[in-house]
């Protein structure tokens, strides 16, 4: 009982011992230091299930009312310099557009807009 009792506190404390992410406060810190893309790039969203949009780049910043499926098109803005988050921009069928992060291994990164094409004319 007593060390039931004992690891009980533990992993409360431990718990406490992690702190809160500030998402508003990564989020401005974050701004302009990424890494951009100029000009944007185009986007696609990849792997399986939704992929939930994030107001800065971290797990606890999630929106679990905003997400794009696989397939969906995205403009990406900015990558992280360890190349794990992008911020990119998603246009809705109802014309309404979402900028926020997304996990990099959601997106498959595609051509600069604008980039000249491959065909020969």
């Amino acid at each position: 009982m007593l060390l039931r009792s004992s690891l009980l506190c533990l992993c409360l404390f431990s718990g406490l011992s992690q702190a809160a992410v500030d998402c508003s406060a990564l989020a401005e810190k974050i701004s302009g230091t990424a890494p951009e893309f100029h000009p944007a790039v185009q986007g696609k969203v990849i792997g399986t299930g939704r992929a939930h949009f994030h107001t800065a780049p971290d797990e606890a910043c999630a929106n679990k009312k905003l997400f794009v499926i696989p397939g969906d098109g995205l403009t990406v803005y900015a990558m992280l310099e360890d190349q794990t988050w992008v911020q990119v921009n998603f246009v809705a069928k109802d014309g309404e557009d979402y900028t926020g992060w997304l996990k990099a291994d959601r997106v498959e990164i595609g051509e600069a807009y604008g980039a000249p094409s491959d065909e020969v004319e």
